[in-house]
């Protein structure tokens, strides 16, 4: 008899800038999550509706869908997700707070704070 194992949800990262979502994700691949990117919101949307993740880790600046819209969708389609934003502004807890997010961490992050994060929120 095969043991079945429930596949685990994946780490959505969204960001515009390919350099930052290579980072994050083999920094969390590295660690055994799985991940699926976004480059920007209206991308994640589609694959949040494709396959809910465990958790969004979102750059609150890119063109299109921003930061605080996204949020706003994310909240009406899965209220549940944790949701970390990343960002370089200079008052990253008041973006925190207008995204509604569980946590920020400023550009650019430490690897280690990262994964803290993701660790925390995607149990």
């Amino acid at each position: 008899m095969a043991l079945v194992t429930r596949r685990a949800r994946p780490i959505l990262i969204v960001d515009d800038d390919p350099d930052i979502l290579a980072a994050e994700r083999q920094v969390l691949a590295e660690h055994g999550f799985r991940v699926r990117e976004a480059h920007d919101g209206a991308e994640a949307l589609r694959a949040m509706d494709e396959e809910p993740p465990a958790m969004i880790v979102l750059d609150v600046q890119m063109p299109g869908i921003d930061g605080p819209t996204f949020a706003r969708q994310l909240r009406t389609r899965l209220r549940r997700v944790p949701l970390v934003i990343v960002t370089g502004v200079a008052d990253p807890k008041r973006e925190a707070d207008r995204c509604n997010a569980e946590a920020f961490l400023r550009k650019p992050f430490d690897s280690e704070d990262l994964l803290r994060l993701v660790r925390r929120f995607s149990a």
